[in-house]
């Protein structure tokens, strides 16, 4: 039987090999000759204190705030609290001073460009010895879009939406700067009008006795008005019922949607010579006696004609359109409906001495398809929305016309903003006129910066820009002063190589106002 002793030894043995089984051997060549535990931890436990206590006089020895950071040249941000504070030599005697200010730009005015921002622990800010008022310009954008961005042209639309009543006091109108998916929905060849499409719009009355004009648009983003004002009602009734059939009712826009599209000629009935309100026999040689009248229409393969008294009249499919319900036509075929009549080769050679295609080019800007309008009949698309799509080369602005059932964004209910694209802005100039400026020359117009809260924001021409120092910069001669101020508060907004593209006036002053970015504004005390 075993002794107490063998079992104690027994028991260590076992022990000894299980610890060995997990743990590397001392290298003596014998199984129980494994490492004491506590011998593999201990140095670990040491290493970890001393680190620990590294770090711990790195937090102790280590300075508060960077060096230099209250040299002026920084927009100092607050570590826990985020609050911006810039430094200006603005003291009794021009010793440097702490301000807090409100917001970015404002910041960023009243620093010298190219001012980075610059984090500080709250403590260190609090003991500042030297602290002054409050600064900035209220409300001014605290998120600025970025540089590469700003310089971007944007696509600009207004649209106006109908209400169930169709009246003009509930008009809907948002205003929208677009890029990424925005950019991609107003430019859907689902949706923007194509030459075969058009818009049926009224502007407001002139007055509470006289309604307003009836407009026909065009995909070109060309309004041209229904007759003229020396028309009887019955002609501009027909050239309605021309273009859109029975009774239909136009959908009311605003004046500020109106003012973005290009001015066209008015549609009228072409005049073709001989025509009047009783039909009289044309003197060309016709094999078919029933078309020797006066407003026959003829086609030969996809052309339109229109006979005349001596000369056969070559026409649009859109003036087509319209001359199948000119009473005067109509008076051509007596009880029969008005429309074109095959005219066989052999009278189109022989007549081509006597075609006159001038009516064709008379009005340029006149639509040359057959049209249908989008916005009334069956499953109207009432969302319709001018855009502006930038320039030709020869600075000619570029429209496009969008209609849908929605916005093309999301747009919040009762906003008093634009829409922008959520992370883009734009620095662009303000022009006024038909044709943008293409050689880089002329600096005229206002310029604006857009962020993406939905305001534009005007960079002034005129102010003498404060420095860092407290004092104002020397007047500017007056010829150069707008472009230089308008660059200066550019630079330091950090736009200092952005080229700002041109925007026309009409969709520019859409876009709700905020505060001018004044240079001189941003150092005002705010402590109200």
């Amino acid at each position: 039987m075993a002794s107490r002793r063998d079992e104690l030894n027994a028991y260590t043995f076992a022990r000894k090999r299980m610890v060995g089984a997990f743990l590397q051997p001392g290298g003596g060549g014998n199984d129980e000759d494994a490492p004491r535990p506590l011998r593999a931890v201990l140095p670990s436990f040491v290493v970890a204190a001393v680190v620990v206590a590294g770090f711990g006089m790195w937090g102790v020895l280590k300075p508060a705030a960077p060096p230099n950071w209250d040299n002026g040249k920084y927009i100092l941000q607050g570590k826990s609290s985020t609050t911006r504070y810039v430094i200006l030599n603005d003291g009794p005697n021009k010793e440097p001073t702490l301000h807090q200010v409100l917001n970015m730009s404002s910041a960023r005015l009243v620093l010298a460009a190219g001012a980075t921002v610059l984090s500080v622990a709250d403590d260190v800010l609090d003991k500042y010895p030297r602290r002054g008022a409050t600064i900035g310009i209220p409300y001014a954008p605290d998120k600025l879009p970025k540089k590469d961005d700003a310089g971007k042209a944007k696509l600009w639309s207004v649209c106006d939406t109908k209400s169930k009543q169709n009246a003009q006091s509930t008009v809907g109108q948002s205003v929208f700067i677009a890029a990424d998916q925005d950019e991609k929905t107003l430019k859907d060849p689902a949706r923007v009008l194509d030459e075969n499409q058009a818009l049926y719009v009224q502007q407001p009355n002139l007055d509470a006795k006289t309604d307003g004009s009836f407009y026909l648009v065009d995909s070109n983003g060309v309004k041209h008005a229904i007759g003229t004002y020396n028309q009887t009602g019955d002609q501009i009734n027909a050239l309605k019922l021309a273009l859109f059939g029975q009774s239909p009712e136009a959908q009311r826009v605003t004046n500020d949607w109106m003012n973005t599209l290009a001015d066209g000629n008015p549609v009228q009935f072409p005049d073709i010579p001989g025509l009047g309100d009783k039909p009289q026999n044309s003197r060309l040689d016709l094999s078919d006696s029933k078309q020797k009248k006066v407003g026959r229409l003829l086609s030969f393969q996809d052309a339109f004609y229109v006979v005349g008294l001596d000369h056969l009249y070559r026409i649009t499919p859109f003036q087509y359109q319209l001359m199948k319900y000119d009473p005067r036509v109509v008076s051509a075929y007596g009880s029969n409906e008005a429309k074109a009549d095959p005219i066989n080769a052999s009278d189109i050679n022989k007549l081509q001495p006597q075609i006159d295609d001038h009516l064709m080019t008379e009005h340029p800007d006149m639509p040359t398809h057959q049209l249908k309008a989008v916005n009334i009949g069956e499953k109207p698309r009432t969302v319709i929305c001018s855009t502006y799509a930038g320039a030709d080369q020869d600075g000619r602005i570029k429209r496009t016309v969008w209609a849908d059932g929605e916005y093309p964004a999301k747009v919040s209910a009762n906003s008093l903003s634009a829409h922008v694209t959520a992370g883009h802005g734009l620095l662009y100039r303000a022009v006024d006129g038909g044709v943008l400026d293409t050689s880089g020359q002329t600096s005229s117009g206002s310029y604006f910066l857009i962020t993406d809260a939905g305001l534009r924001y005007s960079l002034p021409a005129s102010t003498a820009a404060p420095t860092a120092d407290g004092s104002s910069a020397p007047a500017a001669p007056a010829a150069p002063a707008a472009k230089s101020e308008a660059n200066e508060a550019q630079a330091r907004l950090d736009y200092k190589d952005v080229l700002p593209p041109q925007v026309p006036a009409e969709w520019s002053k859409l876009v709700p106002a905020g505060p001018v970015l004044d240079t001189t504004a941003a150092v005002q005390p705010q402590n109200a």
